[in-house]
């Protein structure tokens, strides 16, 4: 039977906003039924825990709309309550420094994505930004066995082309790339080629194609039919099972965040990541997708651009979902 759009799941596979009440309920007002939250970069163990404490508060303070989601069992449970899902993500392997211990630690305190790297080289495996990848390392392979063991998705975003095909090959479960787009729409160090997503999808891996400007075709002047026209050579390229949304929306932030992004407390020098003309500032997003309630118009905006309804449906979110439900 057709799902309703009331009945639909949209699913957010990446976000890293500076949430207030505001943007919650863009979000909310949106539709959204799940939001993947990035907690950390290059935060410490410490710091990481604190992190995971602010974000507890945040969500009892707007219990009203969010509900934290620690299985996909809560994520249907938050759309029945009118709430969206929030599940916690660390975009680095930082926190858990060389101990394989505080995977489960973060575990138990609900932390359910966690990528291997951040565009450096990790104890874990290389980044994409590094100039030789030798691919994951002995303890990598340790902490992958451990977060497959847990419920916890091995995320490879930001991580080097070895890196990626080896824990595709090493994880018993499905990995995901949770945002990030194929390099044939745009040359980018972070998007993925054809033989890494056609190894991700050969072993049910997962990707959420990024709006971020830097991974765009014509970057913040990206047009959603170009957007679109993507999608339906990926579908043809890995079949439309294995494709969501990951937007890496990053908003509400001072331009002061985007440099310690790239920068942390691992370099003197200034890096400037992908940006060509050395900028310092956030850029700018394609105004048909800058603000977490946008999903649903791309949702549209992908049946208005030939691709199927059903396949739409996917995309925006089910095939998230079923994701999920396989590890958590």
């Amino acid at each position: 039977m057709q799902e309703t759009y009331e009945d639909q799941i949209f699913i957010d596979g990446l976000e890293y906003c500076n949430w207030n009440r505001e943007l919650l309920e863009n979000a909310h007002k949106g539709g959204l039924t799940a939001i993947h939250v990035t907690l950390v970069y290059w935060e410490n163990t410490e710091e990481s825990f604190i992190k995971i404490q602010e974000w507890n508060k945040l969500i009892h303070d707007n219990h009203d709309i969010i509900m934290h989601a620690k299985n996909s069992s809560q994520i249907l449970d938050a759309k029945k309550k009118n709430k969206i899902a929030i599940i916690y993500g660390f975009q680095n392997s930082a926190p858990i420094a060389n101990d394989i211990f505080l995977v489960e630690k973060f575990f138990k305190e609900g932390l359910r994505f966690m990528q291997l790297t951040y565009n450096n080289q990790t104890p874990l495996g290389g980044g994409c930004f590094e100039s030789t990848d030798a691919g994951i390392s002995r303890f990598g392979r340790a902490v992958i066995e451990e977060m497959n063991r847990l419920g916890m998705v091995v995320d490879l975003s930001h991580a080097g082309k070895q890196t990626c095909l080896d824990a595709i090959k090493f994880s018993k479960k499905p990995v995901a790339i949770s945002h990030a787009n194929p390099s044939f729409f745009h040359s980018s160090m972070r998007n993925i080629d054809d033989e890494v997503l056609k190894n991700l999808s050969n072993k049910n891996g997962f990707i959420g194609l990024s709006l971020y400007p830097y991974h765009l075709k014509n970057f913040g002047d990206c047009k959603v039919e170009d957007f679109c026209e993507m999608i339906k050579q990926l579908i043809n390229l890995i079949g439309e099972n294995n494709i969501g949304i990951g937007s890496d929306l990053c908003l509400n932030w001072p331009d002061e965040v985007v440099m310690w992004m790239r920068n942390g407390n691992w370099t003197k020098k200034t890096d400037y990541g992908e940006s060509k003309d050395k900028n310092v500032s956030w850029p700018k997003q394609p105004d048909w997708y800058s603000q977490p309630s946008d999903l649903k118009k791309l949702f549209h905006s992908m049946i208005n651009n030939g691709i199927k309804e059903e396949q739409a449906i996917k995309i925006a979110g089910s095939n998230w979902f079923h994701f999920m439900q396989n590890h958590f």
